[in-house]
């Protein structure tokens, strides 16, 4: 390939401020036929849930609700939080490992940084269609580690397969948890979903290691250098000695979670085996992965779901899921929001003084 359309290709992924996705990108996309369409596809489904599957009292749900322990619940929130430290701290990993802004990740930002920009993405998937924040996680990379967008986005891709398989590794610590207690059935489409999402990310990195040339022959110049480099940030974001500590902390967050998922339960006075507090955390995390902002109506239904068929009252159930939807959802869109607001208009201030100290 000539080194002009080399050039041509990453200016097409140049990240000046003009395409910045900046807040009205996001509500357009927010507004969009695609999301509105996905988000009544998720409140139908959980409308035909709420009344015609689950058995249950609003007074009651809504009296378990009120005596919610404040202590506990933001012990929960805390957990959260905390938890993006930790994938913050493996993201960085997995981008220095890629090389991604120069030798050695030269440029790529600190943890506390990364960490913010993965909970802007996060809040970009819990109002947008289709994961956008995934996209736009690869997006601010790229913007500030001074690379090309492709490579940064693989190194999102090379996050997801860690998270999955640290997942998988907590499913099956979880069915051996219960097995061992003896008192709940492990449910076997848990663990098969595990298996298939793993297996699914796994065969795409196989096929994209295998054939990745081949494909990117057959591409437009423009797009054969956009898939290279999205491949090799993908494929280089894993290293023989890496791995082990990077799924370390993907293991650690999870856990955060899982610890989020059993405050909530303790805030609301339920006794739960935590083997089934590890299965619902990580059956949550699951559920998200479906396209609908924020796994809306999926999540909800899919957990309370969960959770009757291990046991818990339709009341409990319900109850449990509304208080941790506060946290894992409604604080994601409120607090990633503002970050996400404050953030980009810092950049903004930047680039316009910028702009006037140059011309």
């Amino acid at each position: 390939m000539s080194p002009t359309s080399t050039e041509q290709s990453n200016q097409a992924f140049d990240h000046s401020d003009s395409g910045m996705p900046d807040a009205a990108t996001l509500r357009q996309r927010v507004l969009s036929l695609p999301t509105l369409v996905a988000i009544g596809i998720g409140a139908l489904l959980l409308a035909f849930a709420l009344g015609r599957i689950f058995d249950f009292e609003w007074d009651e749900v809504w009296t378990n609700i009120k005596h919610v322990h404040p202590g506990k619940y933001l012990l929960a929130m805390g957990l959260y939080y905390f938890s993006f430290l930790f994938r913050g701290l493996r993201w960085r990993l997995l981008a220095k490992t890629a090389n991604i802004g120069g030798e050695n990740g030269k440029n790529v930002p600190g943890t506390l940084s990364l960490s913010g920009i993965i909970l802007m993405g996060w809040f970009a998937n819990s109002v947008a269609f289709l994961r956008l924040g995934d996209a736009y996680r690869g997006w601010a990379l790229a913007r500030e580690a001074k690379s090309d967008f492709p490579s940064s986005l693989g190194t999102v891709l090379a996050e997801r397969v860690q998270d999955m398989a640290a997942v998988l590794i907590l499913v099956l610590s979880a069915a051996i948890w219960l097995t061992v207690e003896g008192d709940s059935k492990v449910p076997g489409g848990v663990v098969f979903a595990a298996f298939v999402l793993v297996g699914s990310l796994v065969l795409g990195l196989v096929v994209m290691r295998r054939t990745g040339e081949r494909i990117s022959s057959h591409l437009p110049d423009r797009l054969e250098v956009a898939y290279v480099n999205f491949q090799r940030g993908t494929l280089s974001s894993f290293s023989g000695r890496g791995i082990p500590p990077q799924l370390i902390l993907g293991i650690t967050g999870w856990l955060l979670e899982i610890a989020r998922f059993y405050f909530v339960a303790d805030a609301l006075g339920m006794d739960i085996s935590f083997g089934i507090i590890m299965f619902a955390a990580l059956a949550n995390a699951m559920l998200t992965t479906i396209p609908t902002p924020g796994g809306f109506g999926f999540v909800e239904g899919g957990l309370t779901g969960l959770l009757i068929l291990f046991g818990r009252t339709d009341n409990e159930a319900i109850s449990l899921v509304a208080v941790d939807r506060t946290i894992s959802w409604l604080s994601v869109v409120l607090f990633g929001g503002i970050l996400f607001v404050v953030w980009h208009a810092i950049k903004a201030k930047r680039s316009t003084s910028t702009a006037s100290t140059d011309s």
